[in-house]
């Protein structure tokens, strides 16, 4: 029987109603953390952030209310601060009613926390607090020969941005090997740390060097494998005894600590030099760990629903063909944004489900859960690999697409696994092309392409036509992107504006798999010189729909937040 070990302290049974409590009040997805800025207080009418347990004011009232918003609940002030509950939820006229958009969506406040929680008024109230970290209990930082180094970055400015990704590299210890068995964080601004990648450079390959934090997106520099991280609401991490990430002589000698700082206030007086401790020790242990990446990277959530369900496959074909034995899988946990409500993670064997490795029934984004898997699952080659994400985008009124930001969405499955020395790290979806189809063989040099993407014969388009028009874009166009010439126009009205394979999936799926060819910034600059001249003339207006698929033309940079290689969260 497998035993999931939960290390967040969540009572699943009671909290699997608040999402759906959410929807019965104004902005019920959005109040924000009276201690934590920029986050939110997902369980509202409870003192715990998450939900469940004990009732806060709010809570006691939505309760002796029936559980519903009518303008008796709306015009009580529960928590005694001056406001009342309508005003502090965006409904001040108590007109809202449940599946309407409020009349005001920010400048919220928590209706059953007095605020400001330091006034004189408030202090005389009872009051609780959940703004403390829990303490991560790893008794092997205890043991005889192991040392620690802290990673920190520079003091620096965080950008006036509401998603910002930075990054700077650090030299490990390389005298000799060792393996990290734990990480703590080290927090400098609780306002806008939200969590932390470690990467892992690999020197035969060369990496980017980050002296000082820079703005790095959802790139690491050239810098592969991640090998550490922490996440809000986490302690830190602590590795079980047979286990280690390997660096120094013969592995990783630099590393590259990556940040998220989420900034919706757009604040310019924000500086941070967060971190993580690393423990190590030169006393080996049995196996070397990796991580392994599942997911779905093309998403399209339609607002105003209280279920959409996104899923995602790692084929049985894919493992058999790149795994190069059985990997254990020892921990994992589901990412996804703020619309996240549910998740599940499992594993199949021949058709038939083998497995749940991971689940969680009330995802939230502030506070994941982290599994443990005790005793590990064996996944051998062959095996196949499912996840499904839950969303509610009841609080949304537009589209919510695939992004790096808190207000786009993501949906994940990332794993802990031994022993290492698999390439194969990333098997992910393109909506329903399997990437890892699509992935270069080490040992054959040519993609496996799917032969049809909608009315594209797309293996053939690649193999053949694409060639032939990049032959021709630099003969008729100006590369440099910037003039555009009579015979190019021509040419892109005649051969390109109507190809299948220049509209929806095919198109983006074009753009991802040419993404590493050095001929692609030529090919598509020479687009450009002339695509917009080219869609005016044939009176081509580009699709507006936000169920559509995003075309060639109206987002050139849509692929590039996939990377071949890993996913960013």
């Amino acid at each position: 029987m497998i035993r999931l070990v939960v290390l967040c302290a969540l009572q699943i049974s009671l909290i699997n109603g608040y999402k759906t409590f959410q929807a019965r009040i104004p902005n019920g997805d959005k109040v924000p953390h009276p201690c934590k800025p920029n986050y939110i207080w997902h369980g509202v009418g409870h003192r715990n952030a998450q939900g469940g347990g004990v009732r806060n004011p709010f809570g006691l009232d939505f309760d002796a209310n029936g559980k519903k918003w009518n303008r008796t609940l709306c015009m009580k002030d529960s928590d005694d601060d001056g406001k009342t509950n309508g005003e502090e939820l965006g409904d001040p006229s108590c007109i809202w009613t449940e599946g309407n958009s409020p009349s005001q969506t920010t400048g919220l406040s928590h209706p059953g926390i007095c605020e400001p929680s330091e006034s004189d008024h408030c202090k005389n109230t009872t009051q609780f607090e959940f703004c403390q970290p829990s303490e991560l209990d790893c008794p092997y930082i205890n043991e005889t020969g192991v040392r620690n180094i802290t990673l920190r970055f520079t003091d620096w400015q965080v950008p006036p941005a509401e998603t910002n990704y930075f990054c700077q590299t650090f030299e490990v210890p390389h005298d000799q090997d060792y393996h990290v068995i734990a990480e703590f964080p080290e927090i400098d601004n609780r306002y806008v740390m939200h969590h932390m990648l470690l990467f892992g450079c690999d020197d035969r390959i060369g990496y980017q060097n980050f002296t000082n934090p820079a703005p790095c997106g959802m790139s690491s520099g050239g810098c592969q494998s991640i090998i550490g991280g922490w996440t809000l609401g986490s302690p830190g991490s602590c590795s079980p005894k047979d286990l280690g990430t390997l660096i120094g002589k013969s592995s990783y000698k630099v590393v590259v600590l990556q940040v998220h700082w989420n900034n919706p206030e757009l604040k310019s007086n924000y500086r941070d030099h967060s971190g993580m401790t690393l423990f190590y020790t030169p006393n080996l242990r049995k196996y070397n760990t990796q991580s392994f990446t599942i997911g779905q990277s093309y998403l399209n959530i339609p607002p105003g629903k209280m279920r959409h369900e996104e899923t995602a496959v790692c084929p049985a074909s894919c493992t058999r063909d790149y795994l190069n034995g059985s990997m254990y899988i020892y921990g994992a946990n589901i990412h996804m944004h703020y619309l996240g409500a549910s998740g599940v993670i499992e594993q199949y064997r021949d058709g038939k489900l083998l497995n749940t490795i991971a689940r969680d029934d009330a995802y939230s984004y502030d506070s994941p859960v982290d599994h443990g898997i005790d005793p590990p699952i064996e996944f051998k080659p062959g095996d196949e690999f499912k996840i499904k994400c839950v969303y509610n985008s009841m609080g949304r009124q537009n589209v919510t697409n695939y992004g790096d930001a808190t207000s786009a969405e993501m949906c994940f499955g990332f794993l802990s696994v031994f022993p290492d020395g698999q390439s194969f790290k990333v098997c992910t979806d393109f909506e329903t092309i399997h990437l890892c189809d699509a992935r270069r063989p080490e040992n054959g040099g040519n993609y496996r392409l799917p032969g049809q993407i909608g009315d594209c014969k797309f293996a053939e388009f690649w193999t053949k036509q694409s060639k032939l028009m990049y032959l021709n874009l630099v003969k008729y166009c100006d590369v440099s992107g910037t003039v555009c010439k009579p015979a190019c126009k021509k040419y892109i009205q005649d051969e390109i504006l109507d190809s299948p394979c220049f509209q929806g999936l095919a198109a983006a799926f074009f753009q991802w798999i040419s993404r590493r060819d050095p001929n692609a910034r030529t090919f598509q600059a020479a687009l450009d010189s002339c695509r917009e001249e080219a869609i005016a003339d044939r009176n081509k207006p580009v699709s507006s729909s936000p169920n559509a698929y995003h075309s060639f033309w109206t987002l050139p940079m849509l692929i590039p937040l996939i990377s071949g290689d890993l996913i960013y969260i």
